[in-house]
């Protein structure tokens, strides 16, 4: 039975209102990708920082108030300015997943104490890291000129030639992607051969602005009660189309709608609506840090979520999925 569809004429009402949004210069001079280092190490640092990137809800930074990617931008800024070999494929591919993993736990410690270290899941994101080392030695190839020297669709399939991006939707490809044109490394266009980035964010604001529609009452119940699936492709499928047509009506492209999307899901539509506690979940609201906004009192998509007036389309949640695709 078909558990998802795409709901068109919202995702144009949707779209409509993404259209008339003014993205912020500011939130692309974020030292992630502002940082003052060469090309190749940069590029080298967005491959290996997304790779690993999945799952992060216990990754934290109290004192810098720093969580899941925001924490890992910080960390992966530290080890190209402390310790880059951890970023050159020939240095990885001479230590052990043990090893790597005592290297890079500091990092990601709030007081640069290995012992608390937040990353989790240490040896699977290693392992991960190691073997993205090993396709650019297969390659014969770095990270940047794996981008700048590759079609888009060969670009995804190099990719897939390792675990870490074998998401057969693309997510963490996409989003590298789009990192790579952030900070000016590449440039990919508009071309329809990119796939929107999605992840449980996304997922989450467009089940609950109804721009995708659960058809399954069986499926509508797991989401709802936030029970666990082993398999949520058919609706990340119908998430992705939704947002091709939320970008096509925008007039902006698809690896923008993540600027969007994504801050708006961490922030004003997490586990307090904004639409319902007049408040965001994270001060600032991280969707300012990307739009302007002005006052922030209710949510961009009021008017027309579905969510906004309905309480069934409240209690939507992503997918719970256990996955390293995104």
């Amino acid at each position: 039975m078909k558990k998802a569809e795409v709901n068109i004429a919202q995702s144009q009402k949707i779209g409509q209102i993404v259209r008339d949004l003014v993205f912020k210069p500011t939130f692309l001079y974020r030292p992630f990708l502002s940082i003052s280092i060469i090309a190749s190490l940069k590029a080298s640092m967005y491959y290996y920082a997304v790779g690993i990137c999945h799952q992060t809800y216990n990754l934290t930074n109290s004192k810098l108030s720093l969580f899941g990617w925001d924490f890992l931008e910080y960390g992966f800024i530290e080890i190209a300015q402390q310790k880059p070999e951890l970023l050159d494929k020939n240095h990885l591919l001479s230590l052990s997943t043990t090893k790597l993993i005592e290297e890079i736990k500091p990092f990601f410690s709030e007081d640069h104490k290995a012992s608390n270290c937040t990353l989790d899941r240490l040896e699977e994101r290693a392992t991960l890291w190691l073997e993205m080392a090993t396709l650019l030695q297969e390659l014969e190839t770095t990270a940047y000129d794996l981008a700048k020297n590759n079609t888009i669709t060969s670009f995804y399939n190099k990719l897939a030639g390792t675990l870490a991006y074998s998401d057969p939707l693309q997510k963490k490809s996409s989003f590298f992607m789009k990192l790579l044109e952030d900070a000016n490394l590449h440039s990919y266009g508009e071309s329809a051969e990119i796939t929107p980035i999605m992840d449980y964010h996304m997922q989450r604001v467009l089940l609950r602005t109804g721009c995708v529609e659960i058809i399954d009452k069986e499926t509508k119940n797991i989401l709802q009660k936030r029970i666990e699936i082993n398999d949520d492709s058919e609706i990340r499928k119908a998430c992705i189309e939704s947002m091709k047509i939320i970008a096509q009506t925008s007039s902006y492209s698809v690896l923008k709608m993540n600027d969007v999307f994504y801050t708006l899901g961490r922030s004003c539509c997490l586990e307090n609506l904004l639409c319902q506690g007049h408040s965001c979940e994270k001060t600032p609201c991280t969707l300012s840090l990307a739009v302007e906004l002005g006052e922030h009192k209710e949510c961009i998509f009021q008017k027309v979520c579905k969510g906004a007036h309905n309480l069934d389309y409240q209690k939507y949640w992503q997918p719970m999925v256990d996955t390293h695709y995104y």
